[in-house]
């Protein structure tokens, strides 16, 4: 009898579980988890370029560069599986040393800029460079997919060896670039401006252009909002005489006027790859950046190095929705609904002896240890490993990724971005509110700590949880794997919020082409240099500002990645935005010279934003490739699904049932307790009568 209700209690339990409707965890342990390769195990003996949306199905996509350093393999992600397939392979006429995904001709699809060389050593990422000129070929997507044998080509005009810089030139939200082209007379200032139908050389609208410094080898120029107006300036990373000596000129976007020179930052001595994050969450882009005594190209180990932050100074926000000036009409704060004010006053100040000033020196962070920072790649100077800053803990505070060299090992460690107290490197002498980085570690961490031979490493989001994870490049001499992501499946308590901003090619994010085709998506068509800039309330009441962009390094490689704030550059996908309290305002703001910025309010937490500007008037073409263009900010919001909606949904609908079979009861008692009271007193009426 027993064994017989035992059967039959497992027979239950096996039904249940078959009823049961959700997919069991792909991860369990609250940890960062090895997911191994994903699918780039065999394929991969190159190194991976850029992340890119390539097919506008909202996954982040991999631009990877073949060991013959002329082919670049697209890989899609497919979520359903986990895991990267080959689609296609482009192969170009030279050394590819940089790839920028953007959408260059205005039709909603990704297109993919390479810029090349022709060293005397073989050029690429591996050998030595000895070309004095970067050759541009852009491969257009058609209805085909990323492929230079279906597509057309754009062969531009050669740069000098100092890679173009990707940005508006002109507000007309397409993708234009700046650099220098030899001359005769030496290397001149010149603008590769983007009409629609192919990109020509012209007078740059920077004024007065004769100031612009010579671009630094490699350098770190990028396409951000600096003055906190939410329209993306131009910094400009140059290059002085002394080899060990550098500086940042930022130019303010002044609209139909063009970009004016407004500030020149003198760097430390033997500072390398600059980062922009907002590290204190106070609505401004900060500078991030290592510097070295000395580095040796041939290994990318820099000596002596720390970890510095030069914090943005500029008006904060006030309590009030207005914002307020002093008697000289200065900015003093700006109001919660005015974020995207210009302050140009801001100021960074590299003064070691400064309160917004931070340099910790890598002996501070890793004490007792034989720890060095790798600055760039093994092998060659081309590729920097700047500090990559990525909200990994959803706290609303970036942390830093970097890659450092300890005996014969190399590994990733994360920087925890932490509120000063005793003990913490950074905070000696530190100012009230201060912040410093401690190195993680600990229960958890064990999958990070066991990869030695890390080149590099990126965030990226695999499973759009909202967490960033890690992508390690590797050079395979511990188990032959090239790449190994990480899966952050710590459980935060926090919201975040998906941001995208494309460039407004389509109108919604369906596309019709002109020339009848099938429609297809233009999700994958976003816009590098979109600003956020969002206000919340903390877990004490206080409102606080925090700023992020969309896509801001596309210069020189830097391996970042898009779904956060300097993640890869030349990938513009989305931005995550995080914070610990309920969330207010959202501004956000493009290049555009009219209608460049917009609100939102009321957003649900734990969602996607998909934000399209209007096309600009002034980019209007006479034949344009899709049928309509955006014509005004037009937003999305798409809710992330929980695990546990249907059970909710099953809960919400019983509950519903069950109280409408209360009241259908409770009505008929009452129905029959009236009709009771009537009877008695008729009953007594009648009695009465008698």
């Amino acid at each position: 009898m027993r064994l017989g209700q035992l059967a039959l209690l497992l027979g239950l339990v096996q039904g249940s579980a078959a009823l049961w409707p959700f997919k069991p965890k792909r991860f369990t342990a609250e940890a960062f988890i090895d997911a191994g390769p994903l699918g780039l195990d065999d394929a991969v003996r190159g190194r991976v370029l850029a992340i890119g949306d390539i097919n506008g199905d909202q996954n982040s996509d991999l631009f990877v560069l073949d060991q013959d350093g002329k082919t670049v393999h697209l890989y899609l992600w497919q979520r359903d599986n986990f895991k990267y397939t080959h689609a296609s392979s482009i192969a170009f006429p030279h050394d590819v040393v940089n790839v920028v995904p953007a959408d260059f001709n205005g039709d909603g699809r990704l297109d993919l800029l390479a810029m090349m060389t022709e060293g005397a050593n073989g050029g690429g990422w591996w050998g030595t460079p000895g070309a004095m000129r970067t050759d541009m070929r852009v491969v257009l997507g058609g209805p085909g997919g990323l492929d230079s044998g279906t597509g057309d080509v754009w062969d531009l005009d050669p740069a000098t060896e100092a890679q173009p810089i990707v940005f508006d030139d002109d507000g007309s939200l397409r993708a234009s670039l700046l650099g220098y082209v030899k001359t005769d007379e030496g290397p001149a200032l010149r603008s590769w401006r983007n009409n629609g139908t192919a990109i020509t050389l012209s007078r740059s609208m920077l004024w007065p252009d004769e100031n612009v410094c010579q671009l630094a080898l490699p350098h770190s120029s990028a396409f951000v909002d600096i003055d906190g107006d939410c329209q993306p300036d131009l910094v400009l990373h140059c290059r002085h005489a002394r080899a060990n000596e550098g500086s940042l000129q930022v130019w303010l976007a002044k609209g139909e006027s063009g970009y004016v020179m407004s500030k020149r930052i003198d760097l430390p001595s033997g500072s390398r790859a600059v980062t922009f994050a907002d590290m204190n969450r106070d609505g401004a882009l900060d500078l991030v950046f290592a510097s070295c005594k000395k580095t040796i190209p041939s290994t990318g180990v820099g000596t002596g190095c720390s970890i510095n932050i030069a914090y943005n100074v500029q008006a904060g926000v006030c309590s009030s929705e207005t914002s307020r000036y002093d008697s000289h009409g200065r900015l003093g704060c700006r109001g919660w609904g005015e974020l995207c004010k210009s302050d140009p006053a801001f100021n960074f100040d590299t003064d070691p002896e400064s309160d917004y000033f931070t340099s910790i020196p890598i002996t501070d962070l890793f004490p007792g240890d034989d720890v060095q920072l790798l600055v760039s790649a093994p092998g060659t100077k081309d590729i920097p490993l700047p500090p990559r800053a990525g909200d990994f803990d959803v706290d609303g505070f970036p942390d830093l990724l970097v890659t450092v060299k300890s005996g014969y090992d190399t590994k990733v460690k994360v920087l925890h971005n932490v509120p000063c107290g005793k003990g913490v490197p950074g905070c000696t002498n530190a100012p009230k509110g201060a912040r410093g980085l401690v190195v993680g570690g600990g229960k958890g961490w064990d999958a990070l700590d066991r990869i030695t031979d890390a080149t590099g490493a990126s965030w990226i989001d695999l499973d759009d949880d909202g967490s960033l994870d890690i992508m390690v490049q590797r050079s395979g001499k511990q188990d032959k794997e090239r790449v190994t992501f990480i899966q952050n499946n710590f459980y935060h308590d926090a919201f975040f919020l998906k941001a995208q901003v494309l460039n407004g090619a389509c109108e919604g994010t369906s596309c019709d082409p002109s020339d009848g085709g099938k429609s297809y998506s233009g999700r994958g068509a976003s816009y590098s240099g979109a600003s956020f800039k969002f206000t919340v309330f903390d877990t004490g009441g206080t409102r606080h500002a925090q700023q992020g962009e969309l896509a801001p390094f596309v210069a020189e490689l830097t391996e970042s990645a898009p779904v956060a704030p300097d993640l890869l550059p030349c990938a513009p996908l989305a931005t995550y935005l995080h914070w610990p309290g309920p969330y207010q305002q959202l501004h956000r703001g493009t290049s555009a010279w009219e209608d460049s910025t917009t609100q939102l309010e009321s957003l649900i937490p734990n969602s996607q934003v998909i934000i399209n500007p209007p096309w600009p008037a002034k980019a209007d073409e006479p034949s344009p490739p899709v049928t309509q263009r955006s014509k005004e900010w037009r937003v999305e919001l798409f809710l992330h699904p929980g695990d546990w909606v249907p059970w909710v949904a099953l809960a919400v609908a019983v509950t519903v049932v069950v109280l409408g079979i209360v009241v259908m009861w409770l009505g008929e008692r009452e129905k029959r307790e009236d009709e009771t009271e009537r009877r008695r007193a008729l009953h007594a009426i009648n009695f009465q009568a008698l």
